[in-house]
């Protein structure tokens, strides 16, 4: 089905001469990750909004997908397991999340949890496999923007837990590690990159 709207979305732009039939393949692709992306953005928003945890979901994204795009991870195989991979993680932080608000040694476990991701990701980002390379420069470039996302994303972390007293920030945290994780399982050899 991806891959049908993708075409679909191709011809259009064919059609009203705005791509070269030459670029044709590359839009496809291109089309298939916006529409990968934006139903996975949809479902964990609906699974938020039907499950009462919207704040969360939202909180999920903003700290997953940034700091992804530039450190990378693990990805899996084809769009349909990237989707319900993607899914699985969101419900599952957040569900750490939920729980550890609950504990009251929680906080002190989460801060501890979160310097260690933060560390990880700051010295491993980004991930460069033989699937995947990446140039000199562009290894630099995520490097750098692994690092202002994972500073950005901590002041606003520290500036949410002065002000709020809500699982936003167990979420934002848990993912973070979700994140360090991904990366991990990429350099320890057992995912695609």
């Amino acid at each position: 089905m991806l891959r049908l709207l993708s075409g679909k979305s191709t011809e259009v732009l064919l059609r009203n001469s705005i791509i070269s039939d030459k670029k044709k393949a590359i839009y496809i692709y291109g089309f298939e990750l916006f529409y990968s992306t934006a139903f996975c953005i949809i479902s964990i928003l609906t699974l938020g909004t039907v499950f009462h945890y919207l704040d969360l979901a939202v909180t999920f994204l903003l700290y997953f997908m940034p700091v992804r795009v530039a450190a990378g991870g693990y990805h899996a195989k084809s769009y349909g397991r990237c989707f319900i991979l993607t899914n699985s993680v969101a419900v599952i932080c957040i569900f750490f999340s939920k729980l550890l608000w609950n504990v009251s040694e929680g906080e002190i476990i989460l801060w501890i949890i979160f310097g260690v991701s933060f560390c990880y990701i700051w010295k491993e980002a980004p991930v460069v496999t033989k699937k995947h390379p990446l140039k000199a420069d562009r290894i630099l470039k995520n490097r750098r923007y692994a690092h202002i996302i994972l500073i950005v994303e901590t002041l606003v972390l520290l500036t949410a837990r002065l002000v709020l007293k809500n699982c936003m920030v167990y979420t934002s945290i848990v993912t973070t590690f979700a994140v360090a994780i991904m990366i991990m399982v990429v350099r320890k050899g057992g995912g695609e990159g």
